[in-house]
């Protein structure tokens, strides 16, 4: 009776062509529900049907409820487009699993070297792991991405390697690392799959911590410089509340972000947008796509 309810409503929304934002559920904890429990799933309820959603620059969008993992809105979430530094994420949970300890001291040399982006720390510095680390993200550089590969002995063939391994074992089936950095436009996934890394990588102080900082500042070893290093995430100094997050850009990517915001209601969701037209387009969606979020639904 059940299965025969469910083939007539599948039935009618085909015939109708407009999709169920309840019936979508991202399985971000890599278990196998089945159909009729993503149907049933609890999450948030939108009060509003005749709202379809906004208009965004953005190539491709998805908004997820934190707890349900219900997909509240998406634009082309299944689209494979290049990532740019979104990357350091999966490079920053790699580095997590391969750590020498947050005191050992690196060297930079002329190797961690990178053209792209702007250049914060210079050969012959020494600087602490915790501290590289921190930078790479919260500024997103890339000459520190490389010590901090470096860092672990690990090649960076084989750091790739088990980035891509980590992708197939969260389940981000159409996602393909080919550097630590996401210089490299082939670093190439999808925002659904994008949502499913920041479930877990949000999930990890040591990311989320810095990611929502607006700076960290440091000390190097070996000349006593200090460093104070910006958050490249300018939603940091607006009214949401960002409990995390991290930007890309490339030319073939466009402007990239990832969120974690939490709500007035203390309820959380994570923004993925790709492809965005330009930098303050990018924040600005955010900004509007949350506000568009929380006036929609309800939480039970």
């Amino acid at each position: 009776m059940l299965l025969s309810i469910l083939a007539n409503l599948v039935g009618i929304y085909s015939l109708i062509n407009i999709p169920l934002p309840s019936d979508s559920i991202i399985n971000l904890n890599n278990n196998n529900l089945n159909y009729i429990e993503r149907v049933y799933q609890s999450g948030p309820i939108k009060n509003n049907n005749t709202s379809l959603g906004l208009e965004v620059s953005a190539t491709s969008v998805i908004i997820v409820d934190k707890e349900s993992n219900k997909v509240l809105w998406q634009k082309n979430s299944d689209e494979v487009e290049s990532i740019a530094s979104i990357t350091k994420l999966m490079t920053a949970l790699v580095f997590l699993e391969n750590n020498p300890g947050w005191e050992t001291e690196v060297k930079i040399n002329t190797t961690d070297y990178r053209d792209g982006g702007r250049r914060r720390i210079y050969t012959g510095e020494v600087i602490k792991v915790k501290d590289i680390f921190n930078t790479a993200l919260i500024a997103s550089e890339n000459n520190a991405i490389s010590a901090l590969v470096r860092s672990t002995g690990l090649s960076e063939e084989d750091f790739v390697k088990r980035m891509n391994e980590r992708a197939m074992y969260l389940g981000m089936s159409k996602t393909v690392f080919s550097d630590p950095t996401g210089l490299n436009p082939n670093n190439k996934s999808t925002v659904e799959d994008l949502a499913k890394l920041i479930k877990i990588a949000f999930s990890r102080d040591e990311i989320s911590n810095i990611t929502s900082s607006k700076e960290y500042e440091f000390e190097v070893v070996n000349t006593g410089k200090k460093y104070v290093m910006e958050n490249t995430n300018q939603l940091l100094d607006s009214y949401l509340n960002i409990r995390a997050g991290k930007t890309g850009y490339l030319e073939e990517a466009g402007h990239c972000l990832t969120s974690m915001i939490r709500g007035n209601n203390n309820k959380e969701i994570y923004i993925v947008v790709l492809g965005s037209d330009s930098q303050y387009n990018r924040f600005q969606e955010v900004k509007a796509l949350t506000t568009w979020t929380f006036n929609n639904y309800i939480w039970p």
